[in-house]
């Protein structure tokens, strides 16, 4: 896969002055379908000779040329928290449960739409395709370093590169409510900036339909193109399609949901909130972060985004970004488990977050004994 070195370029919050031209500017965008390379680049356009023309340099010298546009196309341009107009402490809490677009549910008197309560992520989706978020800030990071937690473990961002939201029900009037997980145990600290629970404390949860939630997530190696651009699928999986489409707070583990994701690959703000309306953490937990801080379930849906750039007339490239469920319909731990990128250690430790199906009650007995516990 390519690799990518994106610079701690200056967030805009605007989108519409990076994204949008005016008549006079607009010129004729080429798509290029997967990673940066010539050979995808030169078919695209015709040619590699056609390509170095618009890049106006000798064929020798494509590859790095285009390596460099890449990179300075995958730079972050926009502060998610400031592109949603909600202010930072409203993201936050939304991403740990929290806020009016998880607590309200929609009634039949037409209140509480989520078409109208959150038209700005409808507003955003296309942004979200062509460029690149970078981690929400806010203009917090100055007073209150890592303030949103849920995306850190120590000072780095989600080490273990894999990201999770889960949720527990629906806003929507008319979408059920159909789970794909078990919940099976979390520690509580792990999450400690989200529950706001001081003491050391945790939670087994008995395998009864009232524990049961739904649960997806996307993983990427260090350095690629799905590291990127974590943060616009992090809208795309968390906000669209799950809460605002749909209004779910869960959906079912079988094959029906695949092919729905397959039809609906959006996921976090887009998919999950937007699309099918999905809202509320699990007790304890964040509604969304790096899967350290999940709890342990024993199933999590997967999507990745897909590769692509435009190139216009005057050579200037830009992202193209589009979703899909991963490979061969893997479930995200079978996911993660692929990436040549991870260490087998890294591969267990997810495996230990996400069990086999059915495995919940084996997984929290290895909890409790972890913690010098033992069934009676």
């Amino acid at each position: 896969p390519s690799s990518y070195s994106v610079s701690a370029a200056k967030l805009r919050g605007s989108a519409k002055a990076d994204i949008k031209q005016n008549g006079h500017q607009r010129r004729h965008l080429i798509s290029v379908d997967g990673g940066c390379t010539v050979d995808n680049f030169a078919k695209a356009v015709g040619s590699e000779s056609e390509l170095a023309s618009l890049l106006g340099v000798g064929t020798g010298d494509l590859q790095n040329v285009l390596q460099d546009k890449c990179a300075e196309a995958l730079n972050p341009t926009i502060d998610l928290s400031v592109a949603l107009g909600k202010g930072p402490q409203f993201l936050k809490n939304f991403l740990d449960g929290g806020t009016t677009w998880n607590d309200n549910k929609e009634t039949t008197d037409g209140k509480y739409k989520l078409s109208e309560d959150a038209k700005v992520i409808s507003d955003l989706e296309d942004t979200a395709k062509v460029a690149v978020f970078g981690a929400p800030d806010g203009g917090t990071n100055e007073a209150y370093p890592r303030y949103f937690s849920n995306f850190y473990r120590g000072e780095k961002e989600c080490p273990l590169g894999v990201i999770q939201c889960c949720y527990t029900g629906s806003r929507s009037l008319t979408e059920p409510f159909t789970e794909n997980a078990d919940m099976c145990a979390i520690d509580l600290a792990d999450a400690a900036k989200s529950n706001h629970i001081r003491n050391h404390a945790f939670t087994v949860y008995e395998t009864q339909p009232e524990n049961e939630a739904y649960c997806s997530g996307f993983a990427y190696e260090e350095g690629s193109f799905g590291d990127a651009v974590k943060y616009n699928t992090l809208f795309q999986m968390a906000m669209k399609t799950n809460l605002y489409d749909k209004g779910y707070e869960g959906i079912s583990r079988g094959p029906p949901f695949v092919a729905a994701w397959s039809k609906c690959p959006l996921m976090a703000m887009k998919t999950n909130l937007y699309d099918k309306g999905y809202v509320r953490n699990i007790p304890g937990a964040p509604l969304c972060g790096c899967v350290e801080q999940m709890p342990i379930v024993d199933n999590s849906d997967c999507i990745k985004p897909v590769e692509g750039y435009k190139i216009d007339s005057q050579g200037n490239v830009s992202v193209n970004i589009s979703w899909t469920s991963c490979d061969d319909e893997k479930n995200l731990k079978q996911y993660y488990d692929s990436l040549e990128g991870r260490s087998q250690t890294e591969k267990n430790f997810v495996e230990a977050r996400i069990v086999d199906e059915g495995e919940c009650t084996a997984a929290s007995v290895s909890f409790m004994n972890d913690r010098m516990y033992v069934k009676a």
